[in-house]
This record gives structure tokens, C-alpha cells and sequence, in this order.
């Protein structure tokens, strides 16, 4: 059958964060074709997407399929589907890779599906608002989660709380949300929600995104944490260039884990990176004229709400930002 390459290969992007690093579970590592749909499945996500004019099952080998097909210049591409292999004609190039005739992914884990209903406008934004101040410590698996419930996206690492307000409640029931999917999640236009058993369910117009959620573990009260009641300080006016600066020395392997120590003490702020290969400091006036004090916090976060909010809110022991509809407070180590 003759179809267009950009086609599969856009579906194949499209599911490929379901794709799992190693084959610890078989055909994980693989694009499972079913009917008309690509499909992906790791355990902990589960990715399905629609190709045209493609009617077949079976399972490819994913790192082979997709590395050819980047390779190849002709826009369209001849594929037959045999016994155990598949076989790609592109004008004089040709390829098979092994073809899996029976689909051995658990897709049935994924259970029955709910009614789908609409995602709040603002959904994706409160994840993302979120996403940072997620820990990475399995030991409080809760903490590693952004937890969604009512019209309310909280998340916390123990230090940090970052709280997101929904004009509309959740279609749902609450739900923890593990930060390493969300990521993955926000690169997708998602519409609609649908909730099923130990899973949760978000569909674009054609994608369809599973996700494994967090049930038996609840989430810590943090209600006084987010009262702020402290002086309202202004920030420095070059913070933006600073922070921007101070990214190139976060590389971490974990997104959340890529800080920025700052450090305010009377009439300045001092930020500070450090990593394997080098390190970043620099100076800022700021009004400030409490104790020395100590907060860590990520580069693109602090950017982010630096260009909406000019002012920060400062207590004994916190630091705090707040916006029309989220906020966020850091737990400070005050200085002598």
C-alpha cells in the first residue's frame, strides 16, 4: 500500500513518548499497529494516534522504523505488510524489518474508557505552572506528583508549593497526576478528559493520551503554607537577564532539579548556579533590609512570573509570589 511519509511519521512522533527506554516489558519498545491506529504502551503511558490509509497489525521495532524513515527524501513510500516482516520501497531504496504478527502489549490494563468530557481553558497552563515544584523522591511518591482536584492544580516537593486556581472545576474526580507525565503531556493540544480504573485519559482531536495515575497515596495538607501576610518586596529590575545567565549552569538529568540558589541580604540579591563544569554568580540591588536568607528555585519559573509579578512577599520562614490565580511559596534558611 502507498502512503504519505510525512503521515506516518508525524503519527509515529506523536506516540513515540510512549515508547519505553528498555524492553522490560515485550513489544515496549515498539510501535504496535492496530487497524487503523499506532499505539505505544511503557507501563506508565500509553500513547494511541490514527494513520491514514493504513490497515494492519502487528508490532515494529521503533528505534529502526523511525531512524529509516527520517532518512528517506521521497515524499511517498510503498509498504506491504507480510508474514513476519514489513518491507519499505522508497524509488530505489528498500528495507524489512521484522514484523511481530500478535500484539503481546497489556493494552487491556488500560481498562474501559468513561464518557468523555471538556478539559477547563486553562488546564494546561496550571500543569505546566506546576510541574517545577514536583519532587523526585519515590520514597513520598504523592510529592513526585501534580495533584489535581476540584478546579485546583497543587503541587509541592517539601520546600516548594506551587498552587494553580481553574476558573471551572474538574470534569473528574481528583487524581495524582506523576510529574515525568505531565511533562510529556503538555506537548499535546488536549481537548477533553476521561476518567477510567487507575488511569486517566486525554484526547486532542485525534491523539488519545493514557496515563497510569497515583490512587492509595494522599496528598499533604498545605493549606498554611500558602497564607502570605509578610512585607511585599520589590524585585531587582535586570532579574530576567540574571536568571537567563544563571540557566546555562543548571543542566540536571531531572527537569525539577535544575535550581538556582538565591540568596537576599541587605540592599542586594546574589544568584547562583553550579554544576560539573563550571559555575555562575551575580549581583543585583534589590530593596531588602530583613535578615540573610536562603531559597532555591527553578530559572524558568522565576523568569516566567518575574514578567507578571514585580514584587515578592517575605516572612519569617517563606518566601512568596502570588498572582491573580496561582501562587507560589518557597521555604527559606534564614542567615544570622
Amino acid at each position: 500500500m502507498k502512503i504519505q511519509k510525512n503521515e506516518l511519521q508525524e503519527a509515529l512522533k506523536k506516540v513515540k513518548p510512549g515508547l519505553a527506554g528498555k524492553e522490560i516489558i515485550e513489544q515496549s519498545t515498539s510501535f504496535a499497529f492496530m487497524g487503523d491506529r499506532v499505539v505505544t504502551y511503557n507501563d506508565e503511558i500509553s500513547i494511541s494516534h490514527p494513520v491514514k490509509n493504513l490497515n494492519a497489525t502487528g508490532a515494529v521495532r521503533a528505534e529502526e522504523l523511525y531512524k529509516f524513515l527520517d532518512k528517506i527524501k521521497k515524499d511517498e513510500i510503498d509498504i506491504e505488510w507480510k508474514e513476519n516482516q514489513v518491507k519499505i520501497t522508497a524509488g530505489k531504496s528498500r528495507a524489512g524489518l521484522i514484523l511481530q504478527q500478535e500484539i503481546k502489549l497489556p493494552i487491556e490494563e488500560i481498562g474501559e474508557i468513561d464518557e468523555w468530557k471538556v478539559l477547563p481553558e486553562s488546564f494546561l497552563t496550571a500543569v505546566r505552572f506546576c510541574r517545577l515544584s514536583c519532587s523526585n523522591d519515590m520514597s513520598r511518591p504523592e510529592l513526585t506528583c501534580v495533584y489535581i482536584h476540584d478546579n485546583i492544580v497543587d503541587s509541592s516537593d517539601g520546600y516548594r508549593i506551587s498552587r494553580y486556581t481553574l476558573k471551572e472545576k474538574m470534569p473528574v474526580d481528583d487524581f495524582l497526576l506523576p510529574a515525568t507525565t505531565a511533562q510529556e503531556l503538555l506537548a499535546y493540544d488536549i481537548k477533553e478528559i476521561a476518567q477510567g480504573e487507575g488511569w486517566v485519559h486525554f484526547r486532542t482531536e485525534e491523539t488519545i493520551f493514557s496515563c497510569r495515575v497515583f490512587q492509595e497515596d494522599e496528598f499533604p495538607d498545605i493549606e498554611k503554607f500558602l497564607i502570605l501576610e509578610g512585607e511585599e518586596v520589590p524585585l531587582p529590575k535586570k532579574l530576567t537577564e540574571a536568571l537567563e545567565r544563571a540557566h546555562i549552569f543548571t543542566n540536571k538529568e531531572f527537569l525539577s532539579e535544575a535550581l538556582v540558589q538565591v540568596k537576599l541580604k541587605e540592599g542586594e540579591m546574589i544568584i547562583s548556579a553550579k554544576e560539573d563544569v563550571g559555575w555562575f554568580e551575580e549581583k543585583l540591588r534589590m530593596v531588602y533590609r530583613g535578615n540573610s536568607a536562603v531559597f532555591k528555585i527553578h530559572p524558568d519559573f522565576l523568569i516566567d512570573i518575574s514578567g507578571e509579578v514585580r514584587k515578592c512577599v517575605m516572612q519569617a520562614d517563606k518566601i512568596g509570589f502570588r498572582g491573580d490565580n496561582w501562587i507560589h511559596v518557597i521555604a527559606l534558611t534564614v542567615e544570622e
